[in-house]
């Protein structure tokens, strides 16, 4: 029987077999703005090494709105006495309905190939925003694809046949997009308590929708296990607790070890799958491709634009252009090289020396650096970021304590990761080689 009713649509899914969605819904996965999702594709140039990584962040975004949706009626059904007395049932319905909107919607301004792209997006202020919606906004800064969500949520409700009204459009804008405001209606309770916090670690947090069903559908499409978890176990973990701020995310402490399991499959996808050897030197192409001028997307800030930013669009250039030096690269998929693994090893000085030794013999080197960390969590650079509690009974006495402080397998790996790798063109690796171990037994 369907808890929720009013949600005569269903789409079928290889993760969560059957997500159900209302006719509001499905007015907005029809519009041509989020239809654009399917021409993206979620892991850019994956298939090159996972020939069956093609999926899009359309079908992603199905299944964050499903599993926001699943996450929200979880957390209140768990903890029935605090949502009666702190919330009326129109006042949930709202938020449960926003946060499955904000999860549908969260990837909306995304570019092809994830983030090639954005280097070259324009100025915050050639974006139609609605200011008072901000906190605050540097107009000069460059806009990031969450601006282009903000901008097309919008869209969405000034539309004579408006998708939202501006109260929602504001809403769901505040769970995507760090800068943007809540409304009263978000974060006003019967007394004074807001669920506001919670929604917002729903849609981007340490447990969140959006990592739960990329981490498994990658994984899935790719065909490795190195993203899977029990994600059943781990929704049924998470609760609610009261703080001076409103009502945040916690998770049992018999979750934990769930917890670590999906901790682990992030590294472990990220380290095998996103930052692959192979697959990192292709989205720096595609970028040397955009910035010398091979090919051309405009992005002037409007939101027509933003309909030509598809992947079709970008590989019609690429053939267009395979005479090129970069678009040939992909094109005929020739990978670079790898010529060393540097982790960090070489400081500033030595990496110096080596790459203008390697530009003296006539070689091209590529430089790729990506620092990532696996978690925001008590790494005290982010202020901003929430804590999530873990609960635990001692004694019959509830005792809720920072997850950072509780799990061991988050502190130890609770620190930057560093990717280092040196390329060339595999034409000139027996000259690059040569020149690497000349450098390195002159020390």
């Amino acid at each position: 029987m369907d808890p929720h009713p009013g949600t005569p649509y269903e789409v079928r899914c290889p993760l969560h077999r059957s997500i159900p969605f209302d006719e509001r819904e499905r007015a907005v996965i029809d519009h041509p703005y989020f239809q654009r999702l399917r021409a993206i594709s979620q892991l850019g140039f994956a298939h090159l090494v996972y020939p069956g990584a093609t999926h899009t962040r359309f079908s992603h975004a199905l299944g964050v709105m499903h599993l926001a949706g699943r996450i929200f009626d979880r957390i209140s059904a768990g903890s029935p006495h605090l949502f009666a007395t702190e919330f009326d049932p129109e006042t949930l319905a709202y938020c449960r309905r926003i946060v499955r909107l904000a999860g549908l919607l969260h990837d909306l301004g995304h570019l092809p190939f994830s983030h090639a792209f954005e280097p070259l997006l324009p100025a915050v202020e050639k974006l139609e925003l609605p200011r008072k919606w901000f906190s605050r906004m540097d107009g000069n800064r460059q806009a990031r694809h969450e601006d282009y969500s903000v901008a097309i949520v919008r869209a969405l409700a000034a539309d004579s046949q408006a998708l939202f009204s501006e109260e929602e459009a504001q809403d769901i804008s505040a769970l995507i997009h760090d800068e943007v405001l809540p409304t009263p209606r978000l974060t006003g309770g019967n007394a004074g308590q807001s669920l506001y916090p919670l929604l917002k670690q729903i849609i981007s947090g340490e447990i969140d929708a959006d990592r739960m069903d990329y981490l498994r559908r990658d994984a899935h499409f790719a065909g490795v296990t190195y993203g899977n978890f029990d994600l059943d176990r781990l929704i049924q973990g998470l609760s609610c607790i009261p703080t001076t701020d409103g009502i945040a995310l916690a998770l049992d402490y018999n979750a934990l070890f769930t917890y670590e399991n999906y901790l682990m499959a992030r590294f472990h996808m990220a380290m095998q799958v996103y930052f692959h050897q192979t697959l990192l030197p292709f989205d720096y192409f595609l970028h040397q491709a955009v910035k010398e001028g091979e090919i051309v997307i405009p992005l002037d800030g409007g939101l027509e634009s933003v309909l030509d930013a598809r992947e079709d669009v970008v590989l019609s250039k690429l053939y267009s252009a395979r005479d090129k030096r970069w678009c040939s690269r992909i094109v005929r998929r020739r990978p670079a090289a790898r010529l060393y693994r540097l982790d960090g090893d070489w400081d500033e000085g030595k990496k110096r020396r080596i790459l203008e030794a390697l530009i003296r013999e006539g070689i091209d080197p590529i430089f790729i650096r990506e620092e990532r960390r696996l978690s925001n969590l008590g790494a005290g650079g982010e202020p901003d970021v929430p804590p999530i509690m873990v609960v635990e009974s001692v004694l019959g006495v509830q005792r809720p304590r920072p997850l950072h402080e509780v799990s061991r397998l988050l502190k130890q790996y609770n620190q930057p990761f560093l990717i280092e790798r040196l390329y060339c063109d595999p034409e000139q690796l027996e000259s690059a080689v040569a020149v690497l171990h000349r450098e390195l037994q002159a020390e």
